[in-house]
């Protein structure tokens, strides 16, 4: 299986200096694609001499030049435009030339709406034929892509088809996804059927339709928007698995989607994922979070959440790319809350751009400490931050919604009484806390069986193999781990609740940026919450033991202390936060790894050897 990419999304990076042709060559191999496929216009930008130059530098093919000439406007300018593309894409040594019959422009789309069916087709028959007869002489292979114009006579596979069977020589590039223009409700999977014989080349995109302010227009008068493959609407691990059965021998084309969130050498990692995501795919080689279920909630819940809390969330700026990284690995539950900032509005913004409410998971919270160290938690704060929370996330429900602190100074009764009726309205699905402990818990579920009524369902104290010594942010933080919580760790396992464990990896304490005994190394890494909550010498000692079972494994330290909240006894979810798509790869592997009763107690510094 060979990579290819297309980059077009980065020309406005370019254009504000951020890349070059040398950068563009350098992030196509470290991401392990062999080729590319550019447009004329960025031979322009780029420059010819010195991406020939790159290309040599990195190893990287140039397989298909893309160009559009006015078809329906030009008149006796479309020859002479063809012909130039086809000298520009000999004077690259590309093998394909995508022809493009023409570009989105007012003029066009006035033209060829201004022509009937048949006289689109007598258009198109007459350019292309000129063109693969011409192609002939520089050995090009002249190719068409179902176009992402509906009102252009080729964006369905009855129109692709019949021009394929008008037009001898002629090759089909099968965009995934532009079928959809025309009608949102196609089928990808029988386009490729019907199109399978003329298919010479594949562009994998991935897209998202609705009411959006921009993107490719739809002729059901939404918009069509490109997101990373695997986090979109359209069926990409069907479609592999069909041209791996078929033994489909060209490339595979990414179509690159470059997000607000990502610059410069932010792209380099992106395209890497995606790459790793789609050799997976295909080679059938990819792990998914495991799954399980919450009563209450209709999707399958991943063991992983994403946790909201970094700091563009925070700052409430949009990470669209980010998060498209995290729901095409599988992950689709996000742990968000009041207290973290702009969050809610970032995850929000990202909901509504995807058009994906209905497929993700949503945990908030309500209730944390304030910067004085007071914590309040009481009808009139759950309903108003409820309330706010529901309008910052654009949404009209909320999967999971959990007190994020406890406060002994309200009964357990108002709190009762006030979730349910939240859930009586349809407001919130499941709810839950944060930072309680057992046996409060077991008092507000007392209550609640005996008035007939839901009580806690879930619960979210910290829980990792680092112990949590000192509270980190203050506000009474509750943990499980360590040996002084056994208790508390043996009910929750008896009552087989749900526990979403936060810091699950110490706040990068198990992150392998320092080694066990270096406190003055941890101390340039971790921030001053983890400091106080997990920088001790019990930690330090268990840290050295996951360093020692990680080499014995071959596996990172930071997956050690992953699966170490795996294989408990408890039915643990872990929030993970990462502003890395391949840090999370790694934990996803690492939710599978299988460790014995005997090398987790060691790690928790029991016994002097494995």
């Amino acid at each position: 299986m060979k990579l290819a990419a297309m980059t077009f999304s980065l020309m406005g990076e370019r254009m504000l200096g951020l890349f070059n042709a040398s950068g563009l060559c350098e992030m196509a191999k470290a991401a392990g694609v062999d080729a590319l496929d550019l447009l004329d216009v960025e031979l322009m930008l780029y420059g010819r001499k010195k991406l020939k130059q790159a290309m040599a530098k990195y190893g990287i093919r140039f397989e298909c030049l893309i160009g559009g000439a006015q078809m329906f406007s030009g008149g006796s300018k479309v020859p002479g435009a063809i012909d130039n593309l086809l000298k520009q894409a000999a004077d690259m040594g590309a093998s394909m030339l995508m022809l493009v019959p023409g570009q989105p422009t007012p003029a066009e789309k006035k033209a060829c709406l201004g022509l009937s069916a048949d006289q689109k087709r007598e258009v198109l028959v007459k350019y292309y034929r000129y063109a693969v007869e011409k192609a002939k002489a520089y050995h090009i292979q002249v190719v068409v892509e179902n176009t992402p114009q509906y009102y252009k006579p080729l964006a369905s596979a009855e129109d692709c088809l019949w021009l394929m069977q008008h037009v001898e020589g002629l090759g089909l590039v099968f965009d995934t996804a532009n079928m959809k223009v025309a009608d949102t409700g196609a089928d990808e999977t029988e386009f490729y059927r019907q199109l399978k014989p003329y298919i010479r080349r594949v562009h994998l995109k991935d897209v998202v339709i609705g009411p959006f302010s921009h993107g490719e227009a739809c002729a059901s008068g939404e918009n069509m928007q490109t997101v990373q493959v695997g986090s979109g609407m359209i069926r990409i691990r069907e479609l592999l698995g069909r041209l791996k059965e078929d033994g489909y021998q060209g490339s595979l084309v990414i179509e690159y989607s470059a997000q607000a969130d990502a610059h410069g050498k932010e792209h380099y990692r992106r395209l890497a994922n995606e790459a790793s995501l789609i050799r997976e795919m295909w080679d059938g080689t990819e792990i998914r979070p495991p799954y399980s279920r919450i009563e209450g909630i209709d999707l399958p819940v991943p063991r992983i959440f994403f946790g909201t809390a970094i700091r563009p969330m925070l700052m409430g700026q949009k990470v669209n790319g980010l998060l498209d990284s995290i729901y095409a690995q599988g992950i689709y539950a996000f742990d968000c809350a009041r207290g973290y900032g702009g969050a809610e509005k970032s995850l929000g913004t990202w909901i509504r751009s995807r058009n994906n409410r209905d497929r993700v998971i949503i945990l908030t919270k309500c209730g944390n400490v304030s910067l004085s160290g007071k914590v309040q938690v009481n009808r009139e704060v759950i309903e108003k931050e409820l309330a706010t929370s529901l309008e910052t996330l654009g949404t009209d429900y909320i999967d999971i919604y959990l007190l994020h602190r406890d406060d002994p100074q309200t009964p357990v009764s108002e709190i009762i009484d006030c979730l349910n009726e939240a859930k009586r309205q349809g407001k919130i699905r499941v709810f839950g806390v944060s930072n309680w402990t057992h046996e409060r818990i077991a008092e507000a579920n007392a209550y609640a069986q005996a008035h007939g009524l839901e009580g806690f369902t879930v619960s979210s104290p910290n829980f990792g193999l680092a112990n949590q010594v000192n509270d980190p942010w203050g506000g009474e933080c509750v943990t499980v781990s360590g040996p002084s919580n056994a208790e508390a760790r043996e009910w929750y396992t008896e009552k087989n609740m749900p526990v979403i464990a936060y810091s699950s990896l110490g706040r990068g304490f198990f992150s392998g940026r320092f080694r066990s005994g270096d406190y003055e190394g941890a101390k340039k890494i971790l921030d001053g919450a983890a400091q106080k909550g997990y920088l001790y010498p019990e930690n330090m000692e268990r840290l050295r033991r996951a360093e020692e079972l990680a080499e014995k494994k071959g596996c990172t330290v930071a997956q050690i202390a992953m699966s170490y909240i795996f294989n408990q006894p408890m039915r643990v979810f872990a929030v993970v936060s990462t502003t890395n798509p391949g840090r999370m790869h790694e934990n996803i592997r690492a939710a599978w790894m299988k460790l014995t009763p005997e090398e987790t107690a060691w790690l928790e510094n029991y016994g002097e050897s494995l």
